[in-house]
């Protein structure tokens, strides 16, 4: 068993953006386990966006962490073993000595790295925003911001699968739109290539999934029908911005028009991750749903991975592998 760890740490603070110089790789030893804690191989570690927004809080020099999947090779939890795959938060790291790990048990055509994305947290932020918080019913039209990341794409299969009646995406890139419509999405728009707010207005939207803010969220404002639902996911437009955004500024239209908008954070609603996964998993086992995601080998690509994230240089999860 290896007695040493490679963990992520943040050299400097980022000052908008982050680059990969903002990073280093520092080699430590790894302790034994207390009671409850398990040692973990991680072999499969996620970038999220919320990353960045830690930057400008963790101190210099710590550890980052992160969700990760990885096997068991210590135990002093009596509910877990060795050889046991886990999910924990433990990540950007090789190697783990953690608590509260979750044991995952593989299933049949399923790959063990979709329950850190469609199947984890990214997939579960999807459905809680179009199920509990959205309420989302069969015939429902939908829309959908940051449409080729995690959250946007789980969300435009889960869409479809509850009988949405048409799905519309906003992306960034012409490349992102053509996968997109190749899947679940009736019309995606690219907002780099049009005034997005000219291009959304009067859709008659029921129900929206907004994970971006600022312009993005002024846009899908004006698109909603009335009485319609904006469930808001993220901000990802101001999360490397000073300042925030004067968008948007139509907030009077909930009011004229009786639009909700309802914020929420995806680990105030876990009590929803086992009718979720019993929804999903036979989908991704009989690749109704496809696992769609951006994979990147190595923890010296992570740092890569983190700075390009917010660029839109994923297509759905973003991943780094670590170890077989």
């Amino acid at each position: 068993m290896s007695t040493r760890s490679h963990q992520l740490r943040l050299a400097r603070r980022p000052h908008g953006p982050s680059v990969p110089q903002d990073f280093e790789i520092v080699e430590v030893p790894l302790a034994a386990p207390g009671e409850g804690e398990v040692v973990v191989e991680n072999l499969w570690v996620s970038v999220d966006p919320y990353h960045r927004q830690v930057f400008d809080t963790v101190a210099l020099g710590a550890p980052l962490e992160g969700r990760a999947l990885g096997r068991v090779l210590d135990s002093r939890d009596p509910g877990i073993h060795v050889g046991d795959v886990v999910l924990h938060r433990d990540g950007l790291r090789t190697h783990a000595v953690t608590a509260k790990a979750r044991v995952i048990r593989p299933e049949a055509g399923v790959p063990l790295e979709a329950h850190l994305g469609i199947l984890g947290g990214t997939g579960l932020s999807a459905w809680v925003g179009l199920t509990t918080i959205g309420g989302l019913e069969a015939g429902e039209s939908v829309l959908i911001t940051a449409a080729g990341g995690g959250v946007g794409t789980a969300a435009g299969h889960i869409a479809r699968a509850l009988g949405a009646s048409t799905i519309i995406g906003v992306t960034g890139s012409r490349a992102k739109a053509e996968r997109l419509l190749s899947g679940p999405f009736d019309e995606v728009i690219v907002y780099r290539d049009t005034v997005l707010a000219d291009e959304l207005a009067g859709r008659d939207v029921q129900l929206a999934l907004d994970g971006v803010g600022g312009d993005q969220l002024e846009a899908v404002i004006g698109a909603m029908a009335v009485g319609g639902r904006i469930s808001w996911v993220g901000g990802i437009s101001g999360y490397t911005v000073s300042t925030p955004p004067i968008a948007p500024r139509n907030l009077f239209d909930l009011v004229h028009r009786e639009i909700s908008l309802h914020g929420f954070l995806v680990r105030h609603h876990l009590d929803e991750r086992e009718r979720y996964e019993a929804f999903m998993t036979p989908l991704v086992a009989d690749r109704t749903v496809p696992v769609e995601q951006t994979v990147v080998d190595g923890l010296e690509a992570a740092p890569s991975a983190l700075s390009g994230l917010l660029s839109g240089a994923n297509y759905g999860k973003h991943l780094v592998r670590l170890a077989e």
